[in-house]
Order: structure tokens, then C-alpha cells, then sequence
């Protein structure tokens, strides 16, 4: 059965990946709205992901007190917009739920329901849980903004006629090239082992460390070979990838003014990579690091 859900590894580790990659965070011109991309987790554990960390309970008072510190240091960016990856059609809801916390209707660590966040998710109690909520709506009412923006547009990534075709036919992609690929359940257990052991800022550096922001190397490995005669199943899953991506950084544009010089873009962590690429490549925009905001200790 190939993937059918939107396929992304929150915070990969491929061996030698640095070594035969060296991006670099371009420098802002003046004219330029300054994007920042922070990768993070899912907190609310939705589970659409090929690898799915185990995150503890974001509303206990130990990790509350880490989310605050969290938002101390990212509110040094001093954006002018708060972006989260919600669905884009849904900014009215959206900002519903925010202005509930913003105006001190809902506490942080309550568990509140209300209709979910995320599209797929079915228990309301969770949805309090959510990065969007606890860092995204915390930033944004620490620096008194009266809105976020979502500008996701899910996609989904296989489960197509291309790709149903291709597995009744017992189809393979060969290999070819013998290149280290990855454990999904080794790197879950070390992934869950060191959220467990850093503080949330700290599992948020690592998150945006270079190693490990090339996060979907191994999507590419599986669907850019998968494919046979006329039927280009696998890339032209990475296109609806690269179109999700693409709209998101379409998105943020729509919502920044002339008056706007920085952005921070909330999102999961294998988004940050491809993100960075398409922003490098808008003019009007310059892609930067969340590092300078999370301090290794904190």
C-alpha cells in the first residue's frame, strides 16, 4: 500500500546528508519582507504524518512554562504577522478561536473544546493542544496582534488511480543506487527519546538545525522513482508537494502589506526546506532562520 496521507518527517536525520548539501540563508535586502521560518511539531499528535513523534502533554504546567519561555524568545523576531499551517479558506474560524485566547476568554492550559483545528481531527479536546494554538496564537497575543494567517492548503500525496495501477501490477521502483535510507521506526524511537529529554525550545532548535531540515529527502527517494511507462505516479506526487508548498508561500504574500517587514511562519518542520527554496526565489521575499530566536539552552 503506498502513502495516501501527506507525507512528511518531522525532523529527519539522514546520514551524510550535510555532507553533499550546504544551502545557506540568503541576506534580506532593504526592500525585502523577511520571512522566518520556524519547523516545529505537531503537539496534538494528529498522526498524518509518516513518522509520528510521541509528544507529552503540552498543557501540564512544566511544558506551559517552557511554551512561555518559547514565545519570550521568538517575540524578539518582532513580526508583523503570525502565519500557522491551517487551512487558508478557514481564517475566519480561525480567528474566532484565537480571539477566544486573545481576549482572555480561554486560558493556555485549559482544556477547552471547540471544533477542531485540523481538518482530520476528530477529538475536540485536542485541538487546544495544537502548535498553532500554543505557540502560534501565544506569540501572536504576546505582541498584540489582533489576527493570525493560516495559508496551508492540505493536499493530499498518493492513493490515486496512478498509484492503485502501479500496486496491482506488483510493481517495485528498483533502487539503482545504493544511498543510506531511512528506519521510520529507529528514527521515531530517537525522536520521541530526544523530545523527552530537551526542554520545548531546545527540541525546536534541533528541529531547525540544518541536519535536520532536510526533512523529506526520503519522500523524494520514494516517490521520485516510483513510476513505470507512462504512468509518472511518484513525481507527480512531489508536483502536488511542491504546489502546496508553492501556494503557501503564494498565501503569506497575500496577507503582508506595504507596511509589513517581517513575517514568521509557523509549520511543520519538513515544509522549512522546500519553503526555503521557493522563498530564495521570490523576489519580493527573503527566507531566514528561526536559530537566531532559539537559544540552546532554554
Amino acid at each position: 500500500m503506498f502513502y495516501s496521507r501527506v507525507f512528511t518527517f518531522a525532523g529527519m536525520l539522514r546520514p551524510n546528508a550535510t555532507a553533499r548539501k550546504t544551502p545557506t540563508w540568503p541576506t534580506p535586502t532593504p526592500e525585502q519582507v523577511e520571512v522566518v521560518l520556524l519547523g516545529t511539531y505537531h503537539m496534538d499528535e494528529p498522526g498524518l504524518d509518516e513518522v509520528n513523534v510521541s509528544a507529552d502533554d503540552v498543557l501540564d504546567d512544566d511544558h506551559q512554562s517552557e511554551l512561555e519561555g518559547l514565545a519570550d524568545h521568538l517575540a524578539r523576531a518582532d513580526p508583523d504577522v503570525v502565519a500557522v499551517e491551517r487551512p487558508a479558506a478557514r481564517v475566519s474560524d480561525l480567528n474566532d478561536v484565537y480571539a477566544q485566547y486573545r481576549d482572555g476568554e480561554v486560558a493556555y492550559d485549559d482544556a477547552h473544546a471547540f471544533e477542531p483545528l485540523h481538518p482530520e481531527r476528530e477529538d475536540e479536546t485536542m485541538a487546544c493542544r495544537s502548535e498553532v494554538v500554543q505557540v502560534g496564537f501565544r506569540l501572536a497575543d504576546r505582541l498584540g496582534h489582533d489576527r493570525v494567517v493560516p495559508v496551508d492548503v492540505p493536499q493530499q500525496l498518493g492513493g490515486s488511480d496512478a498509484f492503485d495501477e502501479l500496486e496491482a501490477s506488483g510493481y517495485e521502483p528498483t533502487p539503482k543506487v545504493n544511498v543510506p535510507r531511512i528506519d521510520r521506526e529507529e528514527l521515531k524511537a530517537t525522536l520521541d527519546e530526544r523530545l523527552a529529554e530537551s526542554t520545548i525550545t531546545e527540541y525546536h532548535r534541533h528541529l531547525n538545525e540544518e541536519a535536520a531540515l532536510h526533512a523529506n529527502d526520503g519522500m523524494f527517494d520514494e516517490f521520485l522513482r516510483y513510476g513505470e511507462g507512462e504512468n509518472y505516479a511518484g513525481p507527480d506526487a512531489l508536483a502536488t508537494w511542491y504546489r502546496r508548498n508553492l501556494r503557501m508561500v503564494h498565501n503569506v504574500w497575500r496577507a503582508i502589506d506595504e507596511d509589513t517587514d517581517r513575517v514568521l511562519v509557523l509549520v511543520g518542520s519538513g515544509h522549512v526546506h522546500v519553503l526555503r527554496r521557493l522563498l530564495t526565489e521570490f523576489p519580493q521575499f527573503c527566507p531566514a532562520s528561526a536559530l537566531p530566536y532559539l537559544p540552546r539552552r532554554g
